[in-house]
């Protein structure tokens, strides 16, 4: 029964969960970094120098909308809009991380279902 539950039902889930999450906090974590370019430059990190490393094409605005959200400078987004994209963003990578976690519990630990 649990096995049934497990593979029919909770690995799906988690599975769309953290590939939905994924695509959900891409898309706003770039929307919002757009828009604190713009409008908040100084709160962002600074580019990098390195010619090699482009910030911008390996996902480096994700990196910078975590530490936004993390170290309080979203305060001063006046936005309520705004404020709303950037929580519902960090909404979705939570999701995302609680997902993977779970996938990686399900297959690290596969005796308590089997």
């Amino acid at each position: 029964m649990i096995k049934t539950f497990v593979l029919d039902t909770l690995l799906p889930m988690l599975v769309c969960g953290g590939l939905g999450g994924f695509l959900l906090f891409t898309l706003l974590a770039r929307l919002v970094y757009d828009h604190l370019e713009s409008n908040y430059h100084d709160v962002l990190a600074p580019a990098a120098t390195s010619g090699l490393l482009e910030t911008d094409s390996l996902g480096g605005y994700m990196a910078d909308v975590w530490r936004v959200a993390r170290c309080g400078d979203w305060r001063r987004i006046e936005s309520a809009f705004w404020r709303g994209m950037l929580w519902l963003a960090m909404s979705a990578g939570g999701a995302m991380v609680l997902s993977l976690t779970g996938l990686i519990v399900i297959f690290m630990f596969p005796r308590w279902w089997r």
